[in-house]
């Protein structure tokens, strides 16, 4: 199917979904309006579903992705498609060739109601929403041997394997999840001998190295605050894979502004506003990844407030993992960037968080990071 083509079939997708929505809302199932988007809707998932196994949604704050690509801006009835399908908590939608006219029928009225059960999943639709699910991470590496095999318990080790993955995630797009994995799997091990982050932090090596240093002490910073509000292992890797790969937006910007990204300023620093939107949308292309670091990359610049970055017509609290690496991230800079800020010590870091908890940062994610970098609460 050519591209176009594609586009303009989903497009009239999105209408129908929208379309639908509203005659359930407004008359119920039974409306001939309602059931004449039912069979547009089903027409047209055909033709789709004829040419691929799947057509996937997936809902990023004020983001509509339609199999990885935005449709926010291209499409006149994405922002009330927006607004149902959050109303109702749903986060991703997927369906799957063979699906029949019943099945549309009954998703569409479990996402126009108000009722507070959740949207199920049909044996042709699956809905989902973005948790912390007990089970552990993992996937296939694109490559092995690189750093050893098992774990790492050398930060230095750590921190080249990253440099690694990150240089052949900008070339290629292609993110060995697996060896991922392996970090977050040394990081709990040390974090179950030594609570303290901390104590496994890895110090400041470069320009080159800032990225793989900055996402692994965020990570580990992450993973402790986590573990420390009572999370198990499965949680807690979770939020460290997603505190892993929060800033792999910047990995697309310019070489030279990613060597000089703590002093950007002017319209440079849009290069840098960007980079959410950038690490969600290469983080929807790779396999075998939890849902749970797409959002943390697109939100982990969103303020408590609603403010921040990316822009929000509608100002909104951010996930609560979202949540937690922004503050673990802040900090991170705060106490390895060289020379940022001149603010160096746990202290004095903390301090800045706390200035701005409330506005900037949740104030119970900074007395978390307070009372486990420094042993005291608020």
């Amino acid at each position: 199917m050519k591209p176009e083509r594609w586009e303009e079939l989903v497009l009239s997708v999105l209408a129908e979904l929208a379309s639908g929505l509203t005659a359930m809302a407004l008359y119920g199932s039974s409306h001939p309006r309602a059931a004449e988007s039912l069979r547009h809707l089903k027409a047209l998932l055909e033709q789709l579903l004829a040419a691929q196994p799947a057509l996937d949604l997936v809902v990023l704050g004020e983001e509509l992705f339609v199999d990885e690509r935005p449709f926010t801006r291209s499409s006149r009835h994405a922002a009330a498609l927006l607004r149902r399908l959050s109303r109702r908590g749903v986060e991703h939608v997927s369906f799957r060739a063979g699906v029949a006219e019943e099945e549309l029928k009954t998703f569409l009225q479990e996402v126009a109601t108000g009722e507070d059960s959740p949207v199920r999943s049909q044996p042709h639709i699956l809905v989902g929403k973005v948790e912390l699910a007990e089970e552990a991470l993992g996937g296939p590496d694109r490559e092995h041997g690189r750093v050893g095999h098992g774990h790492l318990p050398a930060v230095r080790d750590r921190i080249t394997l990253l440099a690694q993955i990150f240089v052949d995630f900008a070339t290629s797009g292609s993110l060995a999840v697996g060896d991922c994995h392996r970090v977050i799997e040394s990081l709990w091990e040390l974090l179950e001998q030594d609570p303290q982050p901390m104590d496994h932090m890895a110090p400041w090596e470069g320009e080159e190295r800032w990225a793989a240093v900055h996402a692994h002490n965020t990570a580990v910073l992450a993973m402790g605050m986590a573990k420390l509000g009572g999370l198990s292992r499965g949680p807690v890797a979770e939020v460290g894979i997603a505190a892993l790969l929060h800033d792999v937006g910047k990995l697309f910007m310019p070489e030279e502004a990613q060597l000089r990204e703590l002093s950007l300023s002017g319209p440079e620093l849009e290069l840098v506003l960007d980079h959410p939107m950038e690490g969600a949308t290469a983080l929807l292309k790779v396999p075998h990844l939890t849902p749970l670091a797409v959002i943390v990359a697109f939100e982990h610049h969103l303020h408590y407030n609603g403010t921040g970055y990316p822009r929000l017509s509608r100002p909104r609290r951010p996930h609560p993992a979202a949540r937690l690496v922004s503050v673990a991230e802040a900090f991170s800079v705060l106490v390895t960037a060289r020379g940022y800020r001149g603010l160096t010590t746990r202290e004095s870091s903390v301090a800045f968080l706390a200035e701005r908890a409330g506005s900037v940062y949740d104030p119970g994610m900074v007395q978390a990071l307070q009372e486990l970098v420094l042993g005291e609460g608020a």
